[in-house]
């Protein structure tokens, strides 16, 4: 059994949505050039400290987020490792 992906940038587009702030705005507000900031956003990962940038800017820990996606992948790769095989 898997564990459902993470993608912190598309958890970051909804929250801005939610929000009703714009990519343009966040991007500016953590000193990013906007017309990149779209494209770091599609990445799978972004770097620690501009996710840290983000997560003050807009007052919700998306680091802790993460870290709770990274526990459930390591808890399934525990459970995974005691299956014995008959």
């Amino acid at each position: 059994m898997g564990v459902t992906e993470f993608h912190v940038g598309d958890t970051i587009k909804k929250f801005l949505k939610e929000e009703g702030r714009s990519e343009v705005w966040l991007a500016k507000s953590v000193h990013c050039d906007p017309g990149n900031f779209n494209r770091t956003l599609k990445k799978e990962s972004l770097d620690i400290d501009l996710l840290r940038r983000i997560s003050v800017r807009l007052k919700h820990n998306f680091c802790a987020e993460y870290a709770h996606y990274v526990e459930k992948q390591i808890q399934a790769e525990i459970k995974a490792d005691t299956i014995e095989l008959p």
